[in-house]
């Protein structure tokens, strides 16, 4: 079972690094000729979008789906607290967990925005080109934490129930895969608490990354 479980996180984990693979790339080279530009930069040739606004919800698209398939299932343990033996504590946790996760998003969300419309609009300055490639890191890192973290309670399933067999509304659907919830309560109670050690850290480095000058 170990095996597998590994296995699994090396998928993921790869899966997310040609994610941001394809993501940098969409602000390196064209994609589209016809959305993209060429820019001269001395000896080099660089490309910028030419409706950025149009381009950046592709960049965002993957973060955003990963926060919100972790809040869904935030929300979803929350509406089963009251059948679910995980304590007071950590009923607690779970509440200001989900408060902590949005403010998180946007925080880190408005920081990757700025970032990509600032080197969008000036692509040959290297520095700005390069913070922007480590901020897709740190999306990357955030993305392979809350997927291990959520791959240990919830189970993605071909058909839209959860684990009551309760069929998700349509506009759920449309947004998160249909999941079902382990109902081991003590995988969950450790799973919020690691969740809310990822999400303090992910604050403590948004006050660093997100608020840090754009330009050299």
């Amino acid at each position: 079972m170990a095996k597998y479980k590994t296995l699994i996180i090396a998928l993921s984990t790869i899966g997310v690094a040609v994610i941001v693979y394809f993501i940098v790339k969409l602000v390196i080279t064209p994609e589209a000729p016809d959305e993209q530009e060429k820019v001269t930069c001395g000896a080099k040739v660089v490309y910028r979008y030419r409706f950025p606004s149009r381009a950046f919800p592709v960049v965002a698209n993957s973060y955003d789906a990963e926060i919100k398939f972790t809040s869904d299932i935030l929300k979803r343990i929350t509406d089963s607290a009251g059948s679910l033996d995980i304590g007071v504590n950590v009923k607690n946790t779970l509440v200001e967990l989900q408060e902590k996760l949005d403010q998180d998003n946007i925080s880190f969300s408005t920081g990757l925005r700025n970032y990509f419309f600032s080197v969008n609009s000036d692509p040959c300055n290297d520095t700005l080109r390069m913070r922007y490639v480590l901020f897709t890191e740190e999306m990357s890192r955030r993305m392979i934490e809350f997927r291990n973290v959520t791959e240990e309670i919830a189970t993605v399933t071909e058909t839209a129930t959860d684990a009551t067999g309760v069929v998700p509304s349509a506009d759920t659907a449309t947004t998160v895969p249909p999941y079902k919830l382990v109902r081991d309560t003590t995988r969950l109670k450790q799973s919020i608490l690691k969740l809310n050690e990822v999400v303090e850290k992910n604050r403590a480095i948004n006050n660093k990354i997100v608020t840090r000058k754009l330009r050299p």
